[in-house]
């Protein structure tokens, strides 16, 4: 499951740093002729200016929180609650740990998501407990700021721990405004009885208001609505799209380089970055066998689908990109259903009855096969760790014309020619 269709950390990341159908970092990356230019109003320039020159000032700074989300979009609801700690220096070493787990309707079958993110100095990694997976990268030489550390460690670094983000950026005030349409001075924020300037940084896919230390300058509460991100990808009822993050800020703590080295557990593997080449390596070649039953227990087998074009879609329901996806196939399903070709959503690993309910509930018109044991996908999905979502195009002649892993907000219509070429 590829955030972006960079790190593709795997299905493990989703659950760090997305639930529902969001991700923060979706309007990254574009162009910049098309970023709006950002209005800052004069109540909220020294706000922001105060942002800055605080995380500027420290040598070495602890920071822990919390996270809370509560999402209810088309009927699917999902609660996403976490802690973590980080410890920065000004050296440029710095270390985040996150403690999270997803849970709701249909029930989320994912273990706690636990990640590390940690800068040595030398190398930078990011480590998923769950799978005893890590990824590794060479950390930049000379002055380390968020930009250097290349846009996906500073997609994630973002996602997981803002307050840490701004620290490590060299200049708190240009981050928070990166691709953003306003920044407004707001009503004040109360939080346990004590009021708190607040600012509202809006953005084209979402609106992120941060409560601000009237001492330290620090950031003490963000509220990240993502309803507006949802609709944009295909939601048509969002009730509740909202994270909210509280952090404690303790400055000038002891930090030395001991305490952020770091390396690979016994056992651990590393995982390769899934862009095209696991799954291209498919295309040209004919679909793996496989054999599933749909939700009234009728058999659908690569065989039986001799002679027909169709798409299979690998996915779950407690996948954020996936979710996002579907309403996407689901119309390219049904645009392509009166010129002969075939459509299967092959659910990974969950109970009938929950994706059933799923199904009830979001309306789902493509059919949907079980693959209870994982065995389908395993045969199917190249991908390292089965990173879902992952949908492949086949041909007449039983080979696979395309594969596609992932999802980011735009991909799917891409699929549109090669499901042409596969119908010839």
């Amino acid at each position: 499951m590829l955030i972006r269709r960079k790190l593709a950390l795997g299905l493990t990341l989703v659950a760090i740093i997305a639930v529902g159908i969001a991700t923060i970092s979706y309007t990254r990356g574009e162009p910049a002729t098309t970023q709006p230019e950002v209005v800052i109003s004069p109540q909220a320039r020294p706000l922001l200016d105060q942002v800055r020159d605080a995380y500027a000032s420290v040598k070495t700074l602890g920071i822990k929180g919390t996270v809370e989300g509560h999402f209810d979009i088309d009927g699917v609801q999902n609660e996403k609650s976490g802690s973590f700690t980080a410890l920065y220096s000004s050296t440029g070493q710095f270390r985040s740990d996150m403690n999270e787990r997803i849970t709701g309707n249909p029930a989320a079958t994912q273990p706690d998501a636990d990640s590390m993110l940690c800068n040595t100095g030398d190398k930078i990694y990011l480590y998923l407990p769950s799978s005893n997976r890590f990824v590794m990268v060479d950390s930049p030489k000379g002055k380390v700021t968020l930009d250097s550390l290349g846009e996906d460690v500073a997609d994630v670094l973002r996602n997981q721990n803002l307050a840490l983000a701004l620290a490590v950026s060299g200049d708190a005030a240009n981050e928070l405004i990166q691709d953003a349409i306003s920044v407004q001075r707001v009503d004040d924020v109360k939080i346990d009885g004590q009021s708190y300037a607040a600012i509202e940084v809006t953005h084209p896919r979402y609106d992120i208001t941060l409560a601000i230390e009237p001492r330290t300058h620090f950031i003490r509460r963000t509220v990240t609505d993502l309803s507006k991100n949802a609709k944009l990808m295909g939601a048509q009822i969002v009730k509740s799209a909202v994270l909210t993050t509280d952090f404690v800020h303790t400055p000038a703590v002891p930090a030395d380089s001991s305490q952020f080295a770091w390396s690979p557990p016994p056992g651990a593997q590393p995982l390769v970055a899934n862009d095209s080449g696991a799954g291209s390596a498919m295309e040209g070649k004919p679909v793996p066998a496989f054999t599933l039953e749909d939700l009234s227990g009728k058999e659908v087998s690569s065989e039986s689908l001799k002679g027909s074009a169709y798409v299979l879609d690998i996915w779950a329901t407690w996948c954020g990109p996936c979710l996002a996806s579907l309403p996407h196939l689901d119309q390219m399903y049904k645009d392509y259903q009166g010129k002969g070709l075939k459509f299967f959503a092959i659910d990974e690993q969950e109970a009938k009855g929950d994706v059933e309910k799923f199904v009830s509930d979001t309306k789902l018109t493509i059919p949907v096969l079980l693959d209870p044991d994982g065995k389908g996908g395993a045969a199917l999905n190249p991908t390292p760790d089965g990173a879902i979502p992952f949908t492949i195009v086949v041909g007449k002649d039983g080979n696979v014309v395309k594969t596609q892993a992932g999802y980011d907000g735009q991909n799917d219509d891409g699929l549109r020619p090669f499901i042409e070429a596969a119908l010839k």
